[in-house]
Parts: structure tokens; C-alpha cells; sequence
């Protein structure tokens, strides 16, 4: 009876959870779209102004983001294609996704309706608001094996990553004074800084760091708790801002937008953030139903203890006579069992020896005594570094490379000296061909009966490969997988080392920024892949006119900056031309012949600044002012500053 009640008991709770399952299906079906209801005046309105022009803020994933093909993407994309298809009109992207550019290209009507603004007092003179349609939910990420950070109020006194500028971050500081701000470029840099142990925590928004942690695969992050859950708080909820000389189409796009269901809403969420479902606690099911059969085994226990206890027990003489013949038995069979067992022994090490000896591709075996001389090698030394056996025991030191890391290798050859267990250790090789391999060593001590160290076994590991891709990943956080130059954290970094020495040694720096003309007409035209070519080929061209002291970099698209040590404006000049002469010499690609040119500005430290951002900025607000006044090159001046807002 007492199991059957377990056993009811146990289904009882599968079927609770199989309920829970079975109330998440549901059935797709197919709605016509909702008609948009505006008046007489409104789609007048829309019928006069055939061009409309939108544009989108290429920087925050998975929102919108210009991804790894130049294409844009990402909700606040789909939602206003949704829009477009429902009111019946074409929207005319804006080609540049810099916020900054976008936003100044919006007070000045050049852009119609920007997709994602946060609405704020000082943008109201500018821009009339849609209510919110993008809710954010912010988060404190944290690294997965931290237990520390469960709420807010964790962070008090923690380092935590936000990214500089943003208003939310100005918030944290506020509400939280102890923390201490770690300060970065991107939302991505937030999360490797985690990652990296820089910071204890970030904050960031919850869908943009689902993304992030998905596509550059940061597994060893998690969401430690909310820091706002879907806030109402608008420094951080986005809508639709028009030109505040077209408030009906603001009221025309609010329409559209309420249009649009919740369903839907979270159908293109989900397209891009993985939905959160609540799960069911089957740990905590196993747990209830472990309980009750501990009771229950309690219970029967202590039912046949009192059994027991009732009865006596009485061993006839019957069984006595067996048990001394199974005994008796036993002992016969002894001598037997020992040698049967020890022939599976010899069995196991045989079948042992052959798998240590198939995983010849990537793995080697040897014995060493306390002085460093080897007894034992296995085979896989010829599959993978070339030798045989007896040559890499007896020339083992010589096929080693002049890398400082070897230079090591006679201390931890010999632990039994010292009694102690090495670390797993790294050494460079040639092999037979000459080529080098990378080699992880494992060491583990052996010892007689006595606790005397006889020797040393070891394992090493061909981690060629693995190198071999950190190294290639290493390259690529630091230069341009395109052209080949620096990327933009590098020459942010080699732009204040410049600085510094600048700064030393007395003398001035030429940062120069350089944007192409006429490549998007080359790009939308001809393709990305000559766009590719031209970008390539440009750099090239550049590379060329510059001293081997000299730092070239891209800073995306078809902008790049140029670093001239010990330079002034009087040197910089001679430069800036000669590399608008290349620019404007032919581009041909097979049976295609183009050409460009390209504008430069050009900041000098110190003359302008001798802050590094503020040279940065002040070399593109000039570059800006030659493309404008098609002037190919201009030095940064005070009368060129211009107030910009900060998105």
C-alpha cells in the first residue's frame, strides 16, 4: 500500500508539469494586417510627400546595427518596414548610421524621422515624438561563477563597466555612489571587460546583451539581476522622433505604430532575443518526491525492525553445515581467483596501453628518472613532430627554438629535486620538417613505497592549432581583417602612446582623417566586392606615402586616420597632398576604370589640443568642413566647432 501511494504521488506531480508543457502550445494562425485609420488630411499629406526620408542608429544591437555585410538590421528596422508596407508609403534610408552625424543631419531637416530617440527636453525644440515603442529592460551582467552581485544594491563598492556617454550610466553613479565607474567605447567592451576581469560587473541593455553574448560566444557571462525591468523611466525607452515641422506625420506614425499588436511585438523580439520562458523546477519535483520516498523508506524500516523484534531467530543446523561448505568452497577457489584476476589485470593495462598509444595525432607519452632523462617515449612522437624514438631522446635540446619561453626547461625537467608538482607548461619546437609546433607539458611525480621520487610521468599535448587561431584572434582585435591596418582600438592606443612621447620630447603631431569621395555611388553601384577592392586598394595608395614611422588605420567604412610623429601643420601639408594625388589616379578592376579623391582634415598637437579624443574630434569636424566646402583639405580652426548632441 505504501508504495502505491509513492507511486500515485509520483505521477501526480509528472502530470503537473506535463500540464505546464502542454499550456505553451498553441496554434499558429494567419491575420490579415490591421488598416491604419487616418483622416482625409493625413493621407493627403502622405500622397504630397512621396520622399520620406529615416534614419537608424547603426550601433546598438540587436535594435539597430549595421551587421558583418554593411546591411542594416535588427527590431526597430522590421518594425519601420511594417510601418511602411501599412501606410503605404517607401521610406528612404539615410546612408550614414554614425549617431552623431545622423542626429545633426536631423536638426537641419536633411533627415526626416530618425527610428530610435530617446525623448528628451533639449530634443523637443527639434523633433516631434511617437510614444515609446522600444522598452528596455537594463541588466547587470556579471561573470557566471560569481555569486556576490544578486540585486543593486550588490554593486556598492564594485568596479562596474558602463559605456561612457550613455545617460543611464549617469543614473548608476547617482544612485549608487560607491560604485566605481569603468568607463568603455561600446557595449561589447562592457561585457569583455566582465569577461576579462577588469570590471566585476556591467550594466547594458538586457536584449543587447543576449545578442552580444550569442554571437561572440562570451558562455562564461550571465544575467545576474535586473537593474531596471522594462523601465518606464524614458532616459532609456526609445520612439520614433520626426522633424518638429512635420508634427502630423508624428501623429500619422503613431497611429501606424499602435496598429501593431502585442503578438507581433514579441514576434520580432523573439527573432532576434531568445525568449525567457519560465521552466519548471523538476529539481525541486525530485526533491519533494526524494523526501517522501525517504520517509517512506523510513517507515518500512522501522515496520520490519518491530518485526524483528517480535520473532526469534534460530539458525538450524542445516544452514550452519551449508554456510561451513560455502566457506570451505571459498578457499578451495582462492588460489584460482587471484590468478583469473590477475590475467584481467594484465588484460586492462594491455587494452590501457593501446588507447594512450591511438591517440598518436595529438598527444605524446614518456617517462623521465630524477635527472631529467627519458625512459620512456611513446610512438605518436613520429606522427606528429617527424623523429623517431631514439633521436628525440638523445637530441631532444637541440630541436628546441631560441624562444625565451624554452629558457626554463632545465628547472622543470627536474621536480624530483625540489618534491614539488609542476604547473602544465608551454615550449616551442621544430619538428623534423623544420616547421615549429607548440607543445603543452603536464608533469606528474612518481614515488616508491618508501615516498621517494623515482621519476616523472608526463603528457604533451600538440596545441599547434590552438595557438595558431589565439594568435590570428589576437590579430584581429588589433587590425582590420580588410586592409590590413591598424583597427580603431589600436590606433586609439598608439595615438596617446604618440601623444606621450610628443609630449617628452617637445614636439608636434599631425592626426589626419580622411574620408573617400564618391565611394557609396562605387559601392551601391558596382558592388561590395569592388567596394572591397577599392577599400583595399586605398589603403595601399596610403601605406605608400607615408615613413615607416607613420600609423595608418581604418576607422570603419571609408574613413581613415593618419598619425604623423614630429610633425607640424607646415609638414603636414606636403603629405596631405601627395595622398590626394594618389587618390585621384585611376581605379581599375578588370574591365571597370573609376576615379575618386577624398577629403582630409587635419588636427596638430598641441597647437589644437593635447587631449587624444578631442584631436580625434577635431580632425574630423575639419574633414567634415573640406568635404563640405570641397576644399580636399582643411586644418581645424575654433570657427569650425559646432555644437553636437550626444545620443
Amino acid at each position: 500500500m505504501p508504495y502505491l501511494i509513492s507511486l500515485c504521488f509520483f505521477v501526480f506531480l509528472l502530470n503537473v508539469a506535463a500540464a505546464d508543457d502542454f499550456s505553451d502550445i498553441t496554434a499558429n494562425r494567419t491575420k490579415p494586417d490591421p488598416v491604419v485609420q487616418l483622416t482625409v488630411i493625413e493621407r493627403e499629406w502622405l500622397s504630397n510627400h512621396k520622399r520620406i526620408r529615416i534614419a537608424f542608429d547603426g550601433s546598438v544591437p540587436p535594435y539597430s546595427f549595421v551587421n558583418d555585410s554593411g546591411q542594416l538590421e535588427g527590431i526597430a528596422i522590421e518594425v519601420m518596414n511594417t510601418l511602411s508596407k501599412r501606410l503605404g508609403v517607401k521610406f528612404e534610408t539615410y546612408p550614414n548610421t554614425n549617431w552623431d552625424k545622423l542626429y545633426e543631419a536631423a536638426t537641419t531637416h536633411k533627415v526626416d524621422v530618425v527610428a530610435t530617440m530617446v525623448n528628451r527636453p533639449d530634443r523637443r525644440q527639434w523633433f516631434k515624438f511617437t510614444q515609446p515603442y522600444l522598452r528596455k529592460s537594463l541588466v547587470i551582467i556579471s561573470k557566471r561563477d560569481n555569486v556576490t552581485i544578486k540585486n543593486q544594491t550588490d554593486l556598492a563598492k564594485k568596479r562596474v563597466a558602463m559605456v561612457k556617454g550613455y545617460q543611464f550610466a549617469d543614473r548608476v553613479t547617482k544612485e549608487l555612489p560607491s560604485v566605481t565607474p569603468y568607463f568603455v567605447g561600446s557595449m561589447l567592451d562592457g561585457l569583455k571587460a566582465v569577461s576579462t576581469e577588469k570590471a566585476d560587473a556591467a550594466i547594458t541593455f538586457m536584449a543587447t546583451a543576449s545578442y552580444l553574448q550569442t554571437k561572440y560566444l562570451l558562455t562564461d557571462l550571465k544575467i545576474a539581476a535586473f537593474y531596471d525591468l522594462n523601465s518606464a523611466n524614458e532616459s532609456i525607452n526609445e520612439s520614433i522622433a520626426v522633424r518638429n515641422d512635420w508634427p502630423i506625420l508624428a501623429d500619422i506614425l503613431q497611429k501606424a505604430l499602435v496598429t501593431l499588436s502585442e503578438e507581433e511585438m514579441q514576434n520580432i523580439h523573439a527573432k532576434w532575443v531568445p525568449s525567457i520562458k519560465p521552466s519548471i523546477d523538476y529539481e525541486l519535483i525530485w526533491k519533494i518526491v526524494a523526501a517522501f520516498i525517504s520517509v517512506l523508506v523510513l517507515l518500512l524500516l522501522w515496520i520490519a525492525r518491530v518485526r524483528r523484534q517480535n520473532k526469534k531467530i534460530k539458525l538450524s543446523k542445516t544452514e550452519v553445515q551449508t554456510t561451513n561448505n560455502i566457506l570451505l568452497s571459498l578457499k578451495d577457489d582462492l588460489e584460482h581467483l587471484v590468478l583469473k584476476r590477475t590475467a584481467e589485470l594484465h588484460s586492462s593495462e594491455h587494452k590501457f596501453r593501446s588507447l594512450v598509444e591511438n591517440l598518436r595525432n595529438e598527444y605524446i607519452f614518456y617517462q623521465r628518472d630524477c635527472e631529467g632523462i627519458f625512459t620512456y617515449i611513446s610512438p605518436s612522437i613520429t606522427n606528429i613532430l617527424g623523429y623517431t624514438v631514439d633521436e628525440f631522446m638523445t637530441h631532444s635540446h637541440e630541436y628546441l627554438t631560441d624562444n625565451p619561453i624554452n629558457l626554463k626547461i632545465d628547472e622543470l625537467i627536474k621536480p624530483c629535486n625540489q618534491d614539488i608538482h609542476n604547473s602544465p607548461y608551454q615550449l616551442e619546437i621544430y619538428d623534423a620538417q623544420k616547421s615549429i609546433h607548440w607543445l603543452e607539458v603536464t608533469d606528474t611525480p612518481v614515488y616508491d613505497e618508501y615516498g621517494n621520487c623515482i621519476g616523472v610521468d608526463g603528457i604533451v599535448h600538440d596545441i599547434t592549432l590552438r595557438k595558431q587561431a589565439d594568435d590570428r584572434l589576437i590579430w584581429l582585435s588589433y587590425y582590420d581583417e580588410l586592409t590590413g591596418l591598424a583597427n580603431r582600438r589600436l590606433f586609439a592606443d598608439q595615438l596617446q602612446h604618440v601623444i606621450n612621447m610628443a609630449h617628452r620630447t617637445n614636439k608636434s603631431v599631425s592626426l589626419f582623417y580622411l574620408d573617400l569621395d564618391r565611394f557609396k555611388f562605387v559601392n551601391d553601384t558596382m558592388g561590395h566586392a569592388v567596394g572591397d577592392e577599392v577599400l583595399k586598394e586605398t589603403a595601399r595608395r596610403i601605406s605608400s606615402t607615408l615613413r615607416d614611422s607613420d600609423i595608418a588605420a581604418r576607422l570603419g567604412g571609408d574613413e581613415f586616420a593618419l598619425l604623423l610623429p614630429e610633425t607640424d601643420a607646415t609638414g603636414a601639408t606636403p603629405v596631405a597632398e601627395k595622398i590626394l594625388k594618389k587618390l585621384r589616379e585611376p581605379y581599375i578592376f578588370d574591365d571597370l576604370e573609376f576615379t575618386l579623391g577624398g577629403s582630409i582634415g587635419i588636427a596638430v598637437y598641441p597647437h589644437n589640443t593635447s587631449n587624444s579624443e578631442t584631436l580625434v574630434h577635431f580632425a574630423d569636424t575639419a574633414m567634415y568642413h573640406a568635404k563640405q566646402g570641397k576644399h580636399g583639405i582643411s586644418f581645424y580652426n575654433e570657427s569650425m566647432q559646432q555644437k553636437k548632441a550626444i545620443g
